[in-house]
């Protein structure tokens, strides 16, 4: 697989944590799509993806707390599946902001300081 470049702060934790801890105030689809976008644009959506992979991690969205011990391929994983669900669901992202699955997400993919230089795509086992 390719291999993608991403910020020292995950280039989303600073950015969203206010719009991710904003409890039952919903979103503007605006901002959603701008999230998608810095998804896309940073690396964080994998290329190859299938629902395979997704159903065997599914239930690390089930409590955010699982969320606390995903690598960065699992964290990539849930994004992925999340951003193509709300092309036919749209409401997704912002359920999993609700439910502080996104938020999860971010503070998880800070924690494990993911640097500047290249990153290599993990393969994700079933």
């Amino acid at each position: 697989m390719g291999t993608s470049t991403m910020t020292s702060d995950c280039g989303l934790y600073t950015k969203y944590l206010k719009d991710f801890t904003a409890g039952d105030v919903i979103l503007s689809h605006e901002r959603m799509l701008e999230f998608i976008n810095d998804l896309t644009t940073q690396g964080w959506l994998l290329a190859n993806f299938t629902w395979d992979y997704w159903y065997n991690n599914s239930y690390l969205v089930d409590k955010p707390a699982y969320i606390r011990d995903a690598s960065i391929a699992q964290c990539k994983l849930l994004l992925t599946a999340m951003t193509r669900l709300e092309v036919f669901s749209p409401g997704v992202l912002e359920n999993m902001r609700r439910q502080g699955v996104l938020l999860a997400i971010v503070e998880r993919l800070q924690s494990l300081n993911v640097p500047k230089s290249s990153t290599h795509f993990e393969f994700i086992s079933r």
